[in-house]
């Protein structure tokens, strides 16, 4: 299994949420660590939830926006798999929320596909290692028609925080941490699952 590794340079990162940027949600706190996955589509699902039961650190919380004829189906596989959730009002006009609450790595099996369909169809999924950090605030938010005034999910980091982002399109996933497993390659590698083989990608900065 490859996985591509870099570190996202600070001058990707606007100093607002953007819409279609880095990031599109708001960020309170600061996050030492943000780096950049890209897993090959086809081994994601397997890959990721092996990452996490490596990791270990259950229980993991859930921020996912999905359209309306999803909404049936992922309520459904959380009841048949006894996945906490609580639907969310948001005011996007096509879009549902949940948070959800996963306990342990056959929990995260079942809900992952549907974060990564989410993800591929640009809705917003979001999960955090241990800790609830999802709030919806208002705040500035750099729109195609400017800086506007709007609520907006945001996540709260603090000490040992690690939030993931599926990224658009499901290309890649953002790792956005305060833990020092993400510090270095080595440190990250050493978190994968067994027989991965890490290529490390150099961003250029703007």
């Amino acid at each position: 299994m490859e996985v591509e590794v870099s570190f996202v340079p600070e001058s990707w990162i606007s100093k607002y949420p953007d819409a279609g940027g880095y990031f599109p949600f708001a960020i309170d706190g600061t996050r030492s660590y943000v780096v950049d996955f890209i897993i090959d589509a086809e081994e994601s699902n397997n890959f990721i939830s092996n990452w996490m039961l490596q990791l270990n650190e259950f229980p993991i919380y859930v921020y996912v926006e999905i359209f309306e004829f999803q909404t049936e189906e992922f309520e459904h596989d959380c009841k048949l798999h006894n996945i906490e959730y609580k639907p969310l009002k948001i005011k996007k006009a096509n879009d549902y929320a949940y948070k959800a609450i996963i306990k342990n790595s056959e929990q995260f099996n079942a809900l992952f596909p549907h974060l990564d369909s989410a993800g591929s169809m640009n809705n917003l999924v979001l999960w955090s290692l241990q800790k609830d950090v999802f709030t919806f605030k208002q705040k500035e938010y750099k729109t195609l028609f400017g800086i506007r005034n709007i609520v907006t999910p945001t996540i709260s980091m603090s000490k040992d925080s690690t939030v993931f982002w599926i990224g658009y399109d499901g290309q890649n996933i953002v790792a956005l941490s305060n833990n020092k497993k993400f510090l270095s390659i080595n440190s990250i590698r050493n978190q994968f699952p067994p027989k991965t083989n890490v290529v490390t990608i150099q961003c250029e900065e703007e």
